[in-house]
């Protein structure tokens, strides 16, 4: 019975073509923009060009994700204002790449280094 159980097993493996265990997917880039001079909202020189960079390592992505991050317990101002960075970083992309979907969004984070910056995810 074992033998019978592991001939068929064998043919089975053999007949039936074998799928990938994984497809290929386009890799996920994250990066951290510079940071914002003061209480700058626009998008700076130097931000287009991270932006830019970004945009040209894209391979089969199809998501780009603005994250503007802050330290918890700040006003409500500062979300608003971290919201606006991040929608004015996916806007400027848009405009270079308007084949793909865009989200801005804020979150919180612990790390001081990321507060009030923004981090663009595409995948």
């Amino acid at each position: 019975m074992k033998l019978l159980t592991a001939a068929l097993a064998t043919i089975v493996l053999l007949v039936l073509p074998l799928a990938p265990a994984s497809a290929q997917s386009a890799p996920v880039i994250v990066r951290s923009l510079t940071d914002y001079p003061g209480r700058v909202t626009a998008v700076t020189e130097v931000q287009k060009a991270e932006i830019r960079k970004v945009l040209s390592e894209l391979d089969g992505n199809t998501k780009f994700i603005c994250t503007g991050a802050r330290l918890e317990g700040q006003p409500l101002r500062m979300n608003t204002a971290i919201r606006l960075r991040a929608k004015l970083v996916c806007e400027y992309a848009q405009s270079l790449r308007p084949d793909l979907s865009y989200w801005y969004q804020t979150k919180v984070t612990e790390h001081r280094s990321f507060n009030g910056r923004v981090i663009v995810v595409s995948k």
